[in-house]
This record gives C-alpha cells, sequence and structure tokens, in this order.
C-alpha cells in the first residue's frame, strides 16, 4: 500500500484536493464500498482492486471491534 502521509503532501504541493476517510467515520464504510464498486467496473488493474478491497477489510474489521462510530471531529 502507498504511504498516505506521502501521498496527502504530494496533493498539497500540487494544490490537487484530497479527502481522508477515517475508522471512526459513521459514513467511511459505506463510502469505501461504493468506491470498491466502482473501482471493480473501472480499473483493469488488478493490484489495485486488491489493495481496496483490503482497504474496505480493514474498515469493517475496525467497525466489528470500535462498536461506536461517529461523525468525526
Amino acid at each position: 500500500m502507498k504511504n498516505p502521509i506521502q501521498m496527502i503532501k504530494q496533493c498539497f504541493e500540487k494544490e490537487e484536493p484530497y479527502f481522508v476517510l477515517r475508522g471512526q467515520d459513521l459514513c467511511a464504510l459505506a463510502a469505501i464500498e461504493a468506491y470498491y464498486e466502482a473501482v471493480k467496473t473501472q480499473v483493469s488493474d488488478p493490484y489495485f482492486i486488491e489493495e481496496i478491497e483490503e482497504i474496505m477489510k480493514d474498515f469493517r474489521a475496525y467497525r466489528e471491534e470500535v462498536s461506536k462510530t461517529k461523525i468525526p471531529d
């Protein structure tokens, strides 16, 4: 997986918008699931698809471990 901090720095330097989701975010899992469905239909790189699937699994596991989610600060 790519280094998320490095990716954010690159976006910041290029003045490119970026979006961050946290495990505690009430809506994060639904957003990642929707993104994953779009990726499966529009991206041919199996490694990228697998990366997104792993991220989605991590968010699901976090949701199961921590029963309280919220709209983050």
